[in-house]
């Protein structure tokens, strides 16, 4: 079974949220207030997407994080990708030759590379406005 992390449900709970303050900078402590998850988690989630270029950190007094695109142009790829790192099913499958002692030594590696080119399509095409509710965000209401 695949699966990922709660920071990448999380992640999608935070930019929810950042998304209603409608471009107004607001701090991780303010997030956490209104997703009711711990700071630190928020803290770590913001980190993680203001490093993959989702979100934009702001210094200053008034500082804080904003996400400056609408929800609908930021895919789930890009999300998990920031929290979990690489997309990759096998990795010493995929195209690199360097990436793996082994890979040499596997015949099916391209089939493999397949799959993980599979999976981040379908999670390309989907778009976190999709699995938002806008009205009054809640950790209960993702799927």
């Amino acid at each position: 079974m695949l699966k990922l992390s709660k920071l990448t449900d999380y992640a999608v709970i935070v930019l929810g949220n950042l998304s209603q303050q409608q471009g107004r900078p607001v701090s991780a402590s303010f997030i956490s207030a209104k997703t009711k998850l711990p700071e630190p988690t928020v803290q770590k989630v913001l980190k993680l997407m203001a490093s993959a270029k989702i979100i934009t950190a702001i210094r200053g007094a008034h500082g804080g994080y904003i996400v400056p695109l609408a929800l609908n142009c930021i895919s789930i790829a890009d999300v998990v990708e920031a929290i979990e790192g690489p997309l990759e099913l096998a990795p010493c499958h995929n195209d690199n030759e360097n990436d793996c002692a082994l890979a040499k030594m596997y015949a099916p590696k391209n089939r493999w590379n397949t799959v993980n080119v599979a999976i981040k399509s379908t999670l390309d095409s989907i778009r976190v406005s999709d699995l938002i509710t806008t009205k009054n965000i809640k950790t209960k209401e993702l799927v």
